[in-house]
Parts: structure tokens; C-alpha cells; sequence
């Protein structure tokens, strides 16, 4: 396939994508399926600006648990069994091992997720420090984010490589945000260098 092309049918997905996104920003609800997400179509899903609900994810004794409350009805759904679900500040949240991880760009191409311990504290910083972790895309597993994690997802793709090393320099600046092309950096150079 041409690579003019490929690039061109990527961009329109990708505008599409936030398109959604943006649309979307005054609803909350449930992604039961990572399709779910990729489509952006939320189940238990309200308008926010017309109707309330509850997403309660920390449930004390239930923590595999997420807690809906939808139309006056309580639905308790296992976080394994569950994608993640977009809260009415737009927030959305991905659900790993029981575990809730904020997603940063649900609209890009490269998905990169944060995670702060419910313990964290500023005094207590380095025992529970902030990690940032990615995925290739909403059906993949989430990896630690670091150059080596991302060359080894994009093994093929070398001029990537290339420009990750020229690009970054050490591992911590791999979250920095292109304020003129409104995405993260990663995900520029990733939609530049596509084979």
C-alpha cells in the first residue's frame, strides 16, 4: 500500500477518533469491551449536564468491583470483565488486574496510562511514586513506558527507533505533550513514522 495513502487513511481515523471523543465529553458510563472503547461506545452511559449516576470503582470490601448506580437500579460488574468507563469530568480509567489506570489521550493512536497509588502522598512519594505505562492500542497489554518497552512493540519499525533516541534522551520525558500539534510527542512521531 502506498505510504501517502496509509498515512492519509490513518489521519482521517484518528480525526474521526477525536471527534468522537470530543462529542462525547459531557457523557459518563461503563466501556464493557476494549471494541467498546476503540468504538467509544459506553454502556450504563448519561448525559451529564441532564441526568446522574453514580461509577463507584473503590468499592472497601469489594475491590474487584465496580459499583453503577443507572436509572435507579445498582449494578455491580467485575472489574476484570470490564474495560475501564469515562467519569462526567471526562476522566477515563482502564481496568488492569483490578486496578484502575488513568488514560491520558484516549483519542491517540498510542494509548499512555498513569497510575498513582491510593497510598501516594507527597511524604510518602518515594515509596509510592507515580508510574507511566503504555499501550499500542486499547486490545494490547499495558507495559512499563520506556524507550526499550517501545522499540520492542515496534520492532519493525526502526526509523521510530530512530527518532525515539534523536527525540528523547532518557525515559522521563517520554510523556511530554506537542502543545502546537495538541497530542503527545510519542504519539507525533509514531503517526510520522509509520511503515
Amino acid at each position: 500500500m502506498n505510504t501517502k495513502y496509509y498515512r492519509l487513511l490513518l489521519g482521517l481515523i484518528v480525526l474521526l477518533l477525536i471527534q468522537q471523543a470530543f462529542a462525547q465529553k459531557d457523557s459518563s458510563g461503563i466501556y464493557k469491551t476494549a471494541d467498546d472503547f476503540a468504538q467509544r461506545k459506553l454502556s450504563y452511559a448519561i448525559n451529564c449536564k441532564t441526568e446522574r449516576h453514580k461509577i463507584n470503582p473503590n468499592l472497601i470490601f469489594n475491590g474487584d468491583e465496580v459499583k453503577i448506580k443507572h436509572l435507579g437500579n445498582t449494578h455491580l460488574l467485575k472489574k476484570k470483565e470490564v474495560f475501564g468507563y469515562r467519569d462526567c469530568k471526562g476522566k477515563e480509567y482502564k481496568f488492569v488486574n483490578d486496578t484502575e489506570y488513568s488514560i491520558l489521550n484516549p483519542g491517540e493512536l498510542l494509548l499512555l496510562y498513569y497510575y498513582l497509588h491510593p497510598a501516594h502522598s507527597p511524604k510518602n512519594a518515594n515509596d509510592y511514586p507515580a508510574a507511566y505505562y503504555f499501550s499500542k492500542d486499547a486490545f494490547s497489554p499495558l507495559l512499563p513506558l520506556t524507550k526499550a518497552n517501545l522499540k520492542a512493540a515496534f520492532s519493525d519499525n526502526h526509523s521510530f527507533h530512530d527518532k525515539l533516541d534523536a527525540q528523547f534522551k532518557n525515559d522521563k520525558n517520554l510523556t511530554d505533550y506537542d502543545r502546537f500539534h495538541k497530542m503527545y510527542k510519542l504519539n507525533w512521531l509514531l503517526k510520522n513514522n509509520i511503515n
